[in-house]
């Protein structure tokens, strides 16, 4: 009986340990793929049913994938996300070079990209994503590469870089159109409206910053794409025909606009969308205010005031108040004017994202009109009257002076920026690469250093520091994250105690200074030489030269140069001499 049992669990052992078939395999990753931005759940679910493979492809894929979901659900804690990643390394090294490797690492490099995208290392994660893309295209899965552009676009606008955001979406476009035939019609008509909506959106916010005419051109004809596209897809179509009326409205065409909006309101009428509802109204009173219909902007406005008890936008809920009280205004309708401005005086003062000039605007056209009402109101009236211009003079002079001391301040500022900065540029161009021997060092520095009695090192001990430490300056080991004192200590098998003697000894300063100097002097350089380093985020700045986030990396910069990162790099970009 006992032998039966042990044949049971053999048989059973080999039953659930095979590897899938094929059809499975590609079953349970689409599975994956359909959970894994919703129920995570159902994502762990059906990874676990890869688990129990023994090909080490397929576990390569399942662990990459539990350690996205592990980001995800575990963000900002990394330890499960990396453990799984570690073993979907190990199982990817054990398979023989191959087609069959490429694939996977193709998915496993795309996952890895998702991680560092949510652990907010973006440089990482572009680079995970181009090696994936690479790897990819090379294995013929046009989708996949498809998914990295998208997602190396998404970054690359997030940084504000959106002529590579606005390159990247406009290939995948491109990937697309030849891949069509790996798609179900309903994915591909997905696909396509997704696209035209990020290019759209990407050269909005690109003409926000540059102010050209040409990008608004552009945005209005992808827009206008995304709406054919999206014709079944009523969330993009009614996204894409909002969007494509704030670009009218940006434009002057402010009928055009009004249509759009209009087409709009319809389909979030037809979904009981409530709070879009709001913004649609109160866009349709911004833009017939704006073409002095007052009767229909009147109209629209009402709608949003009447409304107002949903958890609708804040803000167009004060200015709808603004618009009511100028409306009423022109229709010499005094007191619902005053009823209204009051109103939006008391939402203005909740809020905190509102700009304090429009409240002077709005306060000045009320109290500039000739009010119409008895001698007593009048009197009353013509009191705020003198408060408020009283207030409006010294606010003004405030504002004035202010600005005043704020334009002398940055300009001072400029001006001793630049000149930290040309000092750096020049200080770098001259420096040579020499090592200075330990006991020229120890000659040096003698002098000034006031030795500690309580510890008592040999010189060819301390010798034997510096140059262990100097190697791995040569090394670049201090770009690490973990160089610190006790990792070095490790590193050049000495302790703690000897090697911070040493450092404050022979270089007059603590090991945490010594670290931070060695890691800004390596970023300065790298800015000066690179031009491909200049174009990264503060973020990923810190991240290469090992600081654990950007506020630290500013700090320690700043305290080195003088000079924020932004700002060195701006002046570097401007000076097309300094290579």
């Amino acid at each position: 009986m006992k032998n039966i049992s042990l044949l049971f669990f053999f048989f059973s052992q080999i039953l659930f340990s095979q590897t899938l078939s094929e059809k499975d395999f590609i079953k349970y990753q689409d599975n994956v793929s359909f959970h894994i931005n919703g129920k995570l759940d159902s994502a762990f679910y059906y990874v676990d049913k890869i688990k129990p493979s023994k090909s080490n492809a397929q576990l390569a894929y399942a662990f990459a994938a539990e350690a996205y979901l592990y980001q995800l659900k575990k963000y900002p804690d990394t330890l499960d996300s990396n453990k799984s990643l570690e073993r979907a390394i190990i199982h990817l090294n054990k398979i023989a070079n191959s087609l069959e490797k490429k694939k996977i690492s193709s998915k496993v490099y795309n996952f890895k990209g998702l991680i560092n995208w949510k652990r907010k290392k973006l440089g990482d994660a572009i680079r995970n994503y181009e090696e994936a893309k690479k790897i990819a295209i090379e294995v013929d899965d046009k989708i996949l590469a498809v998914k990295c552009s998208n997602n190396m676009a998404l970054i690359l606008a997030e940084v504000g870089n959106y002529e590579l955001a606005i390159y990247s979406v406009r290939e995948s476009d491109r990937l697309l159109d030849k891949t069509e035939y790996l798609y179900t019609k309903e994915n591909f008509l997905k696909a396509k409206s997704s696209i035209y909506i990020r290019l759209a959106t990407f050269y909005e916010n690109y003409y926000n910053v540059k102010k050209n005419e040409k990008l608004l051109d552009s945005s209005e004809f992808y827009y206008n794409r995304a709406i054919v596209y999206s014709k079944n897809l009523f969330d993009r179509k009614l996204k894409a025909q909002t969007n494509l009326a704030n670009i009218y409205v940006k434009k002057g065409q402010l009928k055009n606009a009004e249509k759009q909006y209009l087409a709009s309101l319809v389909l979030a009428k037809q979904n009981d969308l409530m709070i879009q509802m709001t913004t649609l109204y109160y866009n349709l009173g911004y833009v017939n205010y704006g073409q002095k219909k007052y009767e229909k902007a009147l109209v629209y406005f009402n709608k949003v005031d009447s409304i107002s008890s949903f958890e609708t936008n804040r803000l167009e809920q004060i200015n709808t108040m603004y618009y009511l009280a100028k409306i009423h205004n022109q229709y010499e309708n005094y007191r619902e004017a005053e009823r209204y401005l009051e109103l939006y005086n008391a939402k203005f003062k909740k809020s905190e994202n509102l700009i304090v000039e429009e409240t002077l605007n709005v306060n000045l056209f009320i109290a500039n009109k000739e009010v119409k009402e008895d001698v007593e109101f009048l009197k009353k009236e013509v009191r705020i009257r003198v408060v408020i211009r009283l207030l409006i003079q010294i606010l003004i002079g405030i504002v004035f002076l202010s600005l005043v001391y704020f334009l002398y301040k940055n300009y001072i500022g400029k001006k001793q920026a630049n000149s930290r900065v040309n000092k750096l540029i020049e200080e770098f161009k001259q420096k040579k690469e020499t090592v200075i021997e330990p006991e020229v060092k120890q000659q040096v520095r003698n002098e000034s250093v006031v030795n500690d009695t309580s510890l008592s090192i040999d010189e060819e001990k301390e010798n034997e520091i510096v140059e262990k430490l100097i190697q791995l300056e040569k090394s670049n080991y201090f770009l690490r994250e973990d160089f610190n004192l006790q990792n070095t200590a490790k590193k050049i098998k000495t302790n703690t105690t000897y090697l911070s003697y040493v450092v404050n000894k022979r270089f007059e300063k603590s090991f945490s200074e010594y670290s931070n100097e060695l890691k800004i002097n390596y970023a300065i350089e790298e800015m000066i030489t690179n031009p491909t380093f200049r174009k990264y985020s503060t973020q990923a700045i810190a991240e290469t030269v090992g600081f654990k986030n950007a506020v630290s990396f500013a700090k320690s910069f700043n305290k080195r140069t003088g000079v924020t990162p932004v700002q060195f790099i701006k002046k570097i970009e401007k000076d097309t001499t300094v290579l």
